[in-house]
């Protein structure tokens, strides 16, 4: 399980929204985490400036040896727009050093990821893709994934002959499903009063809408009652998005496996000393002759031995891990990990499995719940393997937000067939495990 955020995230958050004129305890919009809420406020009239959060684009998926990743991870953006002036502010999720930290325009600030300042919206595209239903080979299914992206011009700064390799673009929202028709209409609405509120074209696979001719788009669905807004500070720790054809939620307060090289180190020194002192030993009743008191302190050396250069490796590993988040689920077609394995950079292994074992089939989810862990909250996973926590958070509206995104993920990744075949063999067993109990 995650730690709670620490202190020195919760700072360089609100230094970042600082350089917005912002700060924590302002609401902020999540596209890729809430689309339906951040579809009615973008649509809702007002002249306030919005704080949103998206992300930037990622690379390639990598490979290492014989293993495929995903592309490696990239921290979110803040994303300030006034409604009516195509002119956004762009700041990373987190910001190191004073108050005076330099921001560069199109580059980074401090510990913070993507460009920093002003910079020009030039229009808003929704994309669309054919993805697999699940991975049965027998499945010949095919999710549309639709995606809303922000252009942005290259900063006025940029040399004129490199502007056109600065021009960046952010994901604003995506969805996934069966019916494309669905996938797409959540999708645009959300980038429709986006493209409208910022005064540019909306380019669709329809064609292109200009800024004073783009249509409302309803939910395609009557969606819950929205609830408040989280703030910037409450919403900045966990974030979802896709990463390659998964989705990742990712906690972007914890160091992941960096986090615990300094402890593997002192446990694997430790271990080695103790192992050192027991050679000795085996040196020393050799030397005397009596061979089995040396075999059995041999045998213990060598125990510890294999123990401590084993500590040792992790943390080698550890202290070699770049991303400043780690995913603690991940969603494949028909399928999801918690707590799935990484590359040093961060990105996650393709396998279907994790630190927790095996992938779990989405098809056998029986619900996604939050659950009070003392003075605090977790999302919980309740499938055919028992329940198993995500994440965990100090506050019940954060755990009850993420709880309903955990759940559209697992809708939008399920096989819409009937019981697996472990399930089925598991409703067979019940009636003659149920006569043995009597």
């Amino acid at each position: 399980m995650p730690e709670p955020s620490p202190a020195a995230f919760d700072a360089e958050v609100a230094r970042a929204l600082r350089s917005l004129e912002a700060d924590s305890d302002a609401p902020a919009l999540d596209p890729l985490g809430d689309p339906a809420g951040a579809a009615r406020a973008l649509s809702a009239p007002g002249a306030a400036p919005l704080l949103l959060r998206v992300a930037p684009e990622l690379g390639a998926p990598g490979r290492d040896k014989h293993t495929t990743f995903a592309p490696a991870p990239r921290d979110p953006v803040w994303l300030r727009i006034e409604p009516g002036a195509s002119a956004v502010r762009l700041a990373p999720l987190r910001l190191a050093g004073g108050d005076g930290a330099r921001l560069t325009a199109g580059g980074a600030g401090g510990a913070g990821e993507g460009a920093a300042g002003p910079r020009e919206a030039v229009r808003v595209e929704v994309t669309s893709a054919q993805r697999p239903c699940c991975g049965a080979a027998t499945c010949t299914r095919e999710r549309t994934y639709a995606a809303a992206w922000l252009a942005l011009a290259a900063p006025q700064a940029a040399p004129s002959g490199a502007r056109a390799g600065l021009e960046q673009r952010l994901l604003v929202a995506e969805a996934q499903d069966l019916e494309a028709a669905r996938a797409g209409a959540l999708v645009e609405a959300v980038a429709a009063p986006l493209a409208a509120a910022l005064r540019v074209p909306l380019e669709t696979t329809r064609g292109t809408e200009p800024p004073d001719a783009i249509a409302p788009r309803p939910l395609p669905e009557a969606a819950p009652e929205a609830a408040p807004p989280l703030t910037a500070g409450a919403l900045s720790r966990f974030a979802i998005r896709s990463e390659g054809e998964l989705l990742v939620l990712r906690d972007h307060a914890s160091r992941g496996p960096r986090g615990s090289a300094t402890r593997n180190a002192l446990i694997g020194g430790a271990l080695l000393i103790a192992a050192l002192a027991l050679w000795i030993q085996v040196m020393r009743s050799a030397s005397a002759g009596d061979g089995g008191v040396a075999l059995g302190v041999g045998s213990a050396a060598v125990l510890l031995s294999l123990m401590g250069y084993a500590f040792l490796g992790v943390a080698r590993f550890s202290s070699r891990y770049a991303a400043r988040s780690a995913p603690v689920v991940s969603f494949a077609p028909g399928r999801f990990v918690v707590a799935p394995w990484v590359s040093r950079t961060g990105a996650i292994d393709l396998r279907p499995e994790g630190r927790l074992g095996a992938a779990i089939s989405a098809g056998e989810v029986h619900g996604v719940h939050v659950r009070p862990r003392g003075d605090r909250f977790a999302v919980e996973i309740e499938s055919d393997h028992g329940p198993i926590d995500v994440l965990l958070t100090d506050r019940e509206d954060v755990a009850q937000y993420w709880r309903a995104a955990t759940d559209r993920a697992v809708a939008s990744v399920l096989h819409p067939g009937g019981p697996s075949a472990r399930q089925r063999l598991r409703a067979r067993a019940q009636p003659q495990q149920a006569a043995e109990a009597r």
